[in-house]
C-alpha cells in the first residue's frame, strides 16, 4: 500500500485515488456490515464458509487470508500519511463518509 502511494505520488502529475473509509459500517468488497472490524481470523473463517460480495468462497486458510489482506479500509489519518501532498475529502452517503478521496491537481504538482 505504501509502495503504491509512493509510486502514484512520484509518477503522476495529478491523481485521484479513492479508498473505503474504515469507520463506515458497510464493507463494500464483501457487501457486509462490520466485516472489516472483525479480527482477521474471523474474516478468513467467514470467507471459507461461502462467497462474500466480490470474493468467491475460499478453499483454504491461505486463500482466505490473501482475500482478507487484499482489501484494507483506511482512516483519514492513514490516507493523509500516504498522500501528504493531496487534498483529502470524504465522499458522503447517508450523512457518513463512506470513502476518502486523495486529489492532487497537475497545477499543485508544478508548484512544488
Amino acid at each position: 500500500m505504501e509502495a503504491l502511494a509512493q509510486e502514484a505520488r512520484r509518477l503522476a502529475p495529478a491523481y485521484y485515488i479513492q479508498t473505503p473509509n474504515f469507520w463506515f459500517p458497510y464493507e463494500f468488497h464483501t457487501k457486509m456490515i462490520g466485516f472489516h472490524w472483525l479480527p482477521g481470523a474471523w474474516r478468513a473463517g467467514l470467507l471459507m464458509k461461502r462467497a462474500r460480495g466480490y470474493y468467491p468462497r475460499a478453499s483454504n486458510i491461505g486463500e482466505a487470508m490473501l482475500m482478507v489482506e487484499d482489501a484494507r479500509c483506511l482512516t483519514y489519518a492513514e490516507m493523509h500519511w500516504l498522500f501528504p501532498d493531496a487534498a483529502l475529502t470524504g465522499e458522503r452517503f447517508c450523512g457518513l463518509n463512506k470513502s476518502w478521496l486523495a486529489i492532487r491537481s497537475s497545477r499543485a504538482k508544478s508548484l512544488q
